[in-house]
């Protein structure tokens, strides 16, 4: 078996983003979205703070010597940025807001503070369940250096914590599964007497998030859809099963 711990940096393709609740139902087209890494620091080795920083970690079981099938977490985060131009449709009745009040078609809008913040700071989290083939490269000094290289794909739920206000209203909702994600995963990784590893690797995917709360249980909802592309670094140990029994 083996299991591995590291951080992550995101990007996403724009999406649509959909709103609908009792005084709106309207789509931002287009909107672009960055993820928020934690600043280099001690934030990243201190045991009460590792899990702030965009993290990964993964438990696999090899089946054979090159195929493995594991189980993991990738915790990204996606945050909406303010201030960009986008397009809006769609209607936003009074009750919502005085200010933005009116029916839109296709019409240029300015993502402001008073429309719309929108992040799933806590966060967007792909748990996925892959199949993984690594493939040997070199190995030298005696053996105990070795280069593998793997490859990956996989996916399952996508479960968010949506810190949202449209037109002020909203909250840090709770944990929930918004929808689906599939990926591809590729990269090297070194290992050290088939014991530790370090690995890289660049992931592709795709995610589908028809339920995002923005109220938690209030029947307001939004939905949108988008690729990403996360790149990571990790660190962990293989480990025989048979060993740690007897």
């Amino acid at each position: 078996m083996f299991l591995y711990w590291g951080y992550n940096r995101s990007y996403y393709s724009p999406s649509n983003l959909h709103f609908k609740g009792r005084n709106y139902d309207f789509t931002l087209y287009n909107v672009k979205a960055s993820d928020r890494p934690s600043k280099f620091g001690v934030v990243y080795i201190n045991p009460a703070t590792i899990s702030i920083p965009q993290y990964n970690y993964r438990l696999g079981y090899f089946v054979t010597d090159r195929i493995a099938i594991s189980a993991g977490l990738d915790h990204m985060k996606y945050v909406v940025n303010e201030d960009q131009q986008t397009s809006i449709s769609g209607v936003i009745r009074p009750e919502a807001s005085a200010t933005y009040a009116g029916s839109y078609l296709n019409e240029s809008i300015t993502l402001k503070r008073d429309l719309l913040l929108f992040e799933h700071t806590d966060g967007f989290n792909f748990t996925s369940i892959d199949v993984e083939y690594l493939q040997p490269v070199l190995s030298c000094f005696n053996k105990n250096i070795s280069l593998d290289w793997n490859i990956g794909i996989g996916g399952i739920w996508a479960i968010t914590r949506t810190d949202v206000r449209i037109m002020g209203e909203g909250i840090n909702n709770d944990f929930h599964i918004a929808g689906y994600a599939m990926a591809l995963k590729t990269g090297p990784r070194i290992e050290y007497k088939k014991r530790l590893f370090l690995s890289g690797e660049v992931k592709g995917g795709y995610a589908t998030l028809p339920s995002v709360l923005i109220n938690n249980d209030a029947p307001e909802i939004g939905d949108h859809n988008f690729y990403f592309l996360e790149y990571y670094v990790v660190a962990g140990v293989n480990f025989r099963i048979n060993r740690l029994f007897k």
